[in-house]
């Protein structure tokens, strides 16, 4: 945030504060006697994240169907997937990304391939989309992934081990499939959006982080579009029109078909504990507003 302007700061304060759910990580959400728990997460490994542990497991260990975006056998999935169909993550004949690419943007993707432990060489080869997802992991956090720390999702899934039906929200392929749609230069501009320099990446996720752990996931979410005047590869509008092209694939559409899951689960189980990336909580599109709009009385937990 050191990095934002005055102007910049306040902007994002003004958009957390007509956001709708702006605040709050846990949530409780009733219908005609059925209750869901609710959490938003975040993806990352964060020492911040054991007294929130601490704080949502009664009511976790008292669920008796855990909903989360991808159970332990989906990415196992994933990982299988990827072994299996290399042509889908990979170049694997013709030109790569220097030849496809010009030089500065070029520079920009192998630096910020370097600074996640991935050499030029090997990111050069990659689809772009695929690419685009392992440069969204921020540098700061590559050591601790690497020494195998789990983000919240991951330490729900291995908190309930075998004791809790665990039951995925879509299937694991949705998100593969929105992130590798459209045309190869499609994903070369989606490419051109991470394209920030690794210090102002860690430098935004500390914020993100900061602005998560104050339970504000509306400004973990906003400060995100702060980040386009430091993005190399596009201008200030491609950046934003990306942004929500973002949002209203990775986000708002996934909420909708999330709804009637959520609502099948807590028609069939007494106990229903959900956790999601937070950015899905907030706003007039989000599962809270969503679930609202059908009859769903919310109250937050963690006041």
């Amino acid at each position: 945030e050191a990095r934002l302007t005055a102007a910049e700061t306040a902007r994002i304060e003004t958009l957390v504060a007509e956001t709708p759910f702006a605040e709050g990580l846990y949530w409780q959400a009733e219908h005609e006697g059925r209750v869901v728990t609710l959490l938003g997460t975040i993806h990352l490994p964060d020492p911040r994240l054991r007294p929130l542990m601490s704080r949502v497991r009664p009511r976790l260990e008292a669920a008796d169907l855990l909903l989360v975006e991808a159970t332990t056998e989906d990415q196992a999935a994933v990982q299988a997937h990827i072994s299996a169909n290399p042509a889908r993550y990979t170049i694997t004949e013709g030109p790569g990304l220097i030849e496809r690419l010009d030089g500065p943007t070029w520079e920009a993707v192998a630096q910020a391939a370097r600074a996640r432990g991935v050499p030029p060489f090997m990111a050069a080869r990659m689809q772009p989309w695929f690419l685009s997802m392992t440069l969204a992991m921020p540098p700061c956090a590559v050591p601790a992934m690497s020494d195998g720390q789990a983000g919240l999702d991951n330490l729900i899934l291995a908190e309930v081990e075998d004791r809790t039906p665990v039951r995925a929200l879509e299937d694991w392929r949705v998100v593969l499939d929105l992130l590798r749609a459209g045309t190869f230069e499609d994903q070369l501009e989606a490419l051109r959006l991470g394209l920030v320099a690794p210090g102002v990446m860690d430098a935004l996720v500390a914020s993100m982080l900061d602005g998560y752990f104050d339970r504000r996931p509306a400004y973990s979410w906003h400060i995100n579009r702060a980040v386009g005047r430091f993005a190399t590869g596009l201008s200030p509008g491609d950046f934003e029109a990306e942004m929500r092209a973002m949002e209203q694939a990775l986000l708002i559409d996934r909420n909708h078909s999330w709804i009637p899951v959520i609502e099948q689960a807590a028609t069939d189980h007494d106990r229903v504990f959900a956790a999601f990336g937070a950015a899905h909580l907030i706003g007039d599109q989000g599962v809270l507003a969503l679930l609202q709009d059908r009859g769903w009385r919310v109250t937050r937990l963690d006041r």
